[in-house]
């Protein structure tokens, strides 16, 4: 029963982890046409904190409001780590790519893009499981307190 009910919530964690990404994906490749780098407030936000934090505010009530936060911090999650990724290889590789004749939409889709799928991947995954494991610990933490189960 356990494992059907962590399947079911690692299911649903990555449809919103998919959904997230799509957007979070073209805010990254879209800013990156204007500026190359993340800002200083970006870098410094601790996204999967703040999402701890809401998971645990919402402990109390299972409503459509932590779907919707969980969206939010899928977004920003992904954003976060797509966007260190690329200035990452985009600091160590531009300058090779470019010297070998790619124009800068070249390099943007045809490099960048096809390096930060597995990290896109790798991001949703790594978003849906430890979602996954946050609402079952406190669904079963719920059962413990009186007054709580459901």
């Amino acid at each position: 029963m356990l494992a059907f009910e962590f399947l079911l919530k690692f299911v649903y964690s990555l449809i919103i982890a998919t959904v997230a990404t799509t957007f979070a994906g073209a805010t990254v490749f879209s800013f990156y046409k204007v500026s190359r780098k993340p800002s200083l407030s970006f870098k410094i936000m601790n996204v999967p904190l703040l999402g701890l934090l809401t998971t645990i505010i919402s402990f109390v009530t299972d409503s459509k409001i932590t779907s919707a936060f969980l969206f939010f911090f899928a977004y920003l999650f992904i954003m976060r780590r797509l966007s260190e990724h690329l200035s990452k290889f985009d600091d160590v590789f531009r300058a090779f790519f470019l010297s070998m004749g790619y124009t800068r939409q070249e390099y943007l889709m045809n490099i960048l893009f096809k390096y930060g799928k597995w990290k896109l991947i790798n991001s949703m995954l790594s978003f849906s499981f430890i979602t996954t494991s946050i609402l079952v610990v406190l669904s079963e933490t719920k059962r413990l307190i009186p007054d709580q189960a459901a």
